[in-house]
């Protein structure tokens, strides 16, 4: 529920719970996830390797977090955790393909970690963080190598992409089925052609509002230069990567896919990170035109992390006054908002709020 809300508002409040209530079937990306951890250790037995090995996954899990929360110039102050200190931030954690002698343990686990014990932690540290993630985006690798250009046909490149989370990471991604009605939408001649109209029908399609192609040049041994296009309503821009070294091209691949994903996190945690400092309230107007857009916009309001709470002075059917408490600063929190589809403005007669779509 809303962390604040007045007496008048209870109603609509309990009606508010009724209605989320009904969504929480929808499959929902963690931040506090780190997936695909490889653990090995020896020991005088198998068992107690297990052991070993699942402390140090779990220790070493807790770094990505911490690294994936912060901004890389924080990264030498972040607090080591020892593995003893662990347990008091995980939650819960998994394991799958395990493989026992009898004195080795390997496998791959995955940990999931308690948000607020570490929000906490960092906030005590002084360490500025982000606990919100962008709006997913559609991604689209296409190779291009002495066999030509590949957009849908299994590839590589492709595959590097599909080994890595997408989902539990600051700017997620999304991979397209790649099925027919795919096919039918965009094909790789529209990609070179920066076919926009194309893309959009695609994005439509998987509920994202931009695109991103990730086209790979492949024809030189030890050489792999990498063109990233972001399509969007606002624009598009494109950066170049290149990685060089003594390997085949797609044996650099998981390198590339790495940075190019580092770098829209570095750059969405430009907008997200908040200093760790007091919260602000201010006062705005919710605009619009039914009940239902406005239960829709509580519920997206408790989803931004940066609203700390929330008080309804003024309720009607078209319209509310409300305060927010948040953290870090209004433009911050209009990026936050926007991504649950959210508009926040500064007009002639005040803040004004309202639903994007």
């Amino acid at each position: 529920m809303l962390k604040f809300l007045t007496k008048t508002s209870v109603f609509l409040a309990l009606t508010y719970a009724a209605f989320i209530g009904s969504t929480l079937g929808a499959q929902a990306s963690n931040l506090f996830e780190v997936k695909n951890v490889n653990v090995d250790a020896e020991a005088s037995s198998a068992l107690e390797a297990r052991g070993i090995a699942l402390k140090d996954g779990q220790s070493r899990a807790f770094q990505i977090l911490l690294k994936r929360l912060t901004r890389v110039e924080d990264w030498p102050v972040l607090p080591i955790v020892s593995e003893q200190e662990i347990e008091t931030f995980v939650r819960r954690f998994r394991v799958q393909d395990e493989k026992t002698s009898s004195r080795r343990y390997l496998a791959s686990m995955s940990v999931v970690f308690e948000p607020e014990t570490v929000l906490d932690l960092l906030r005590t540290l002084n360490i500025p963080f982000s606990e919100t993630q962008a709006r997913p985006m559609l991604l689209l690798p296409v190779l291009e190598d002495v066999d030509g250009y590949r957009l849908w046909d299994n590839h590589w490149w492709a595959e590097s992409w599909a080994q890595v989370d997408l989902r539990n990471i600051p700017a997620p991604m999304v991979l397209p089925l790649g099925d027919p009605e795919d096919r039918a939408m965009l094909d790789v001649e529209d990609v070179l052609l920066s076919d926009t109209q194309s893309m959009a029908a695609l994005a439509k399609r998987y509920n994202v509002d931009t695109v991103v192609i990730a086209h790979a040049l492949a024809t030189e041994k030890g050489r792999l230069d990498v063109s990233v296009y972001q399509y969007s309503a606002a624009g598009s821009r494109l950066f170049v990567r290149n990685y060089k070294g003594q390997r085949n091209p797609a044996d650099i691949a998981g390198e590339a896919v790495e940075d190019i994903l580092s770098a829209f996190a570095k750059e969405w945690k430009q907008t997200s990170v908040v200093e760790v400092g007091d919260q602000v309230t201010f006062t705005v107007a919710a605009d619009y035109e039914r009940m239902g857009e406005w239960l829709t916009m509580l519920e997206r309001l408790e989803a931004a992390s940066f609203i700390k709470s929330l008080d309804i002075h003024v309720l009607t059917s078209q319209g509310a006054i409300l305060s927010l408490a948040y953290t870090g600063s209004v433009d911050q929190l209009a990026s936050n908002l926007a991504q649950s589809d959210m508009l926040l403005r500064e007009e002639k007669n005040g803040w004004r709020l309202k639903l994007r779509r």
